[in-house]
Parts: structure tokens; C-alpha cells; sequence
């Protein structure tokens, strides 16, 4: 069970990862615009542009879409992982005495946090790469 500190420090953590995501790509947006602002007399191609852009889509799509599935994999375990913790807490009620009530309790929690720190560097993981690959697509449509 999530506690509302536990919920408020991922909403925390998604609103700055939004927050940063926006901020990015807010500033790539003015930096295009500064760019394209350098060179008012060189005229180019409107299809050219066009092509680029449609590219651009196309490949920012396909990382989209690789990123989803890897995503779906690293929410499969994360749901199996809390199958497996659900009945290892049943089991916890089961012990015989207060010693093995507090091994398997601290076994447990230790098996829990361990699970949302990888959960937690998955997603960060995920997230570099996203952006990562998204600087690499924007270089590449710029060149």
C-alpha cells in the first residue's frame, strides 16, 4: 500500500521530469528559431524542409514506439514483482515467534525498497535515453 508521502515524491518526481522535458524542448524550439533567424537570405527548398520534418517524425515515432515496449516489459516485472511481494507479506503474518516475524518483516521491507529503487532507475534510465535520442534525431535533422 502506498502512503501519500511515498505517492507525493512521484508526483514530485514525474512533474520535474516534465517540467525538464518542456523546459528541453522549449529551448531546442528558440534555438531553431534563433538559427533560422541567422540566415534570412539563404533560400531553401519548402520541400526539402518538408522531407526533413516528415523524417524527423517518422524516426522520433520508431523510438517512441521502442521506448514503449521496453517500458511494457519494465511494468510487466514491476507488477510481477508485486505479486511476489504481496505474498511474501501474507507470509510475513505466518511467522511462529517475534524473531522470525522481524527477520521476515525486515527481509520484506529491505526486497521492497529494493524493488522501487530499481523501478525508479529504470525509468530515469529510460528517460536519458529518450532524450538522448531525441538530441541525436534533432543533430541529425539539423545537418
Amino acid at each position: 500500500m502506498t502512503t501519500k508521502t511515498e505517492t507525493n515524491v512521484y508526483d514530485q518526481v514525474f512533474d520535474n521530469m516534465k517540467k525538464a522535458a518542456d523546459a528541453g524542448l522549449k529551448m531546442q524550439q528558440e534555438a531553431i528559431a534563433q538559427w533560422t533567424a541567422l540566415w534570412p537570405g539563404v533560400p531553401s527548398p519548402q520541400s526539402v524542409w518538408v522531407d526533413k520534418v516528415r523524417e524527423f517524425q517518422k524516426q522520433w515515432g520508431a523510438v517512441l514506439s521502442e521506448l514503449a515496449h521496453r517500458h511494457r516489459t519494465t511494468l510487466d516485472q514491476q507488477y510481477e514483482a508485486a505479486l511476489e511481494s504481496f505474498e511474501e507479506a501474507l507470509q510475513v503474518g505466518e511467522s511462529s515467534d517475534p524473531e522470525e516475524f522481524r527477520k521476515r518483516t525486515e527481509q520484506f521491507f529491505r526486497k521492497t525498497l529494493d524493488c522501487m529503487r530499481e523501478a525508479s532507475e529504470a525509468q530515469m534510465k529510460e528517460y536519458q535515453e529518450a532524450m538522448g535520442k531525441l538530441s541525436e534525431l534533432v543533430t541529425q535533422a539539423g545537418s
